[in-house]
């Protein structure tokens, strides 16, 4: 890892705040669409001689960080998982320390041995409505261990949102259907646990050290930076990236579940 990435990350640890519930972040440009770019820099991409898969980023998805991107994480998360808890607070170090690069995807994947994980997906959801899925985010990971219906209500009502449609946003199957989109597509992906990540598609899993984290990152920087010199809109980066690895398999419509 480099000196200065060192320095940002431990900058950042020292300083980090939590808790706030400022909305969630708008963006003037969207990512580019993988079929939206060609494959002339794709070499560059392969020279890298990393394993990747290509994870699809949607336009709705929950992000937070870069504007425009060299180095997209993907994250697939447990609400009451407690390595999910200290990944997420990495995570968040690692946007703070590259506030110009680096950009965090939410994806949800309650796991069945936590009965109220997935009540806490749809919660999130149901507040991304209202523009603070990371505010419950943040409270969810806050106080794991409470996650019932009259938990994540009290979280909505100290977040300011509008209860009522909260709570039929909360109940709306669409809602549930979305958290098992997410699910399917990360077993499409290999995902079996949580955390599981993807920076600029190449898999991990587990909550790794914030230096192992902040090598790998760089390394994935420096690539995402060889591309825009090559001519690239930083707005194509990750399309870039992810053009390079294998197509998903076609993942049937999500059924959608009653809560």
């Amino acid at each position: 890892m480099s000196v200065r990435s060192t320095m940002l990350l431990a900058l950042v640890l020292a300083s980090a705040c939590k808790g706030e519930s400022t909305g969630d972040p708008t963006y003037q440009a969207p990512l580019a669409a993988i079929d939206a770019v060609d494959d002339s820099l794709a070499k560059i991409v392969l020279d890298s001689g990393q394993p990747r898969l290509r994870v699809p980023v949607g336009a709705d998805d929950p992000t937070k960080g870069a504007g425009e991107p060299l180095v997209v994480v993907v994250e697939f998360s447990d609400f009451q998982c407690p390595h999910c808890g200290r990944a997420a607070e990495a995570f968040d170090e690692l946007v703070a320390a590259y506030p110009q690069d680096v950009r965090l995807v939410f994806k949800q994947f309650p796991l069945p041995m936590h009965p109220d994980a997935e009540l806490g997906s749809r919660a999130t959801y149901a507040a991304l409505a209202q523009g603070k899925f990371w505010a419950m985010h943040d409270l969810l990971f806050a106080n794991r261990t409470r996650m019932k219906r009259d938990d994540v209500v009290a979280h909505a009502k100290s977040l300011g949102l509008d209860v009522a449609k909260f709570e039929a946003a909360l109940d709306d199957p669409a809602t549930a259907a979305r958290v098992q989109a997410d699910k399917r597509l990360g077993l499409s992906l290999g995902v079996r646990g949580t955390p599981s990540f993807f920076v600029n598609g190449r898999s991990f899993s587990g909550a790794l050290p914030p230096a192992q984290l902040g090598e790998i990152v760089e390394a994935e920087r420096k690539l995402g930076q060889a591309l825009v010199d090559a001519g690239s809109k930083r707005t194509e980066v990750y399309a870039r990236i992810a053009r390079t690895a294998p197509e998903l398999p076609a993942l049937d419509p999500p059924t959608p579940e009653a809560p």
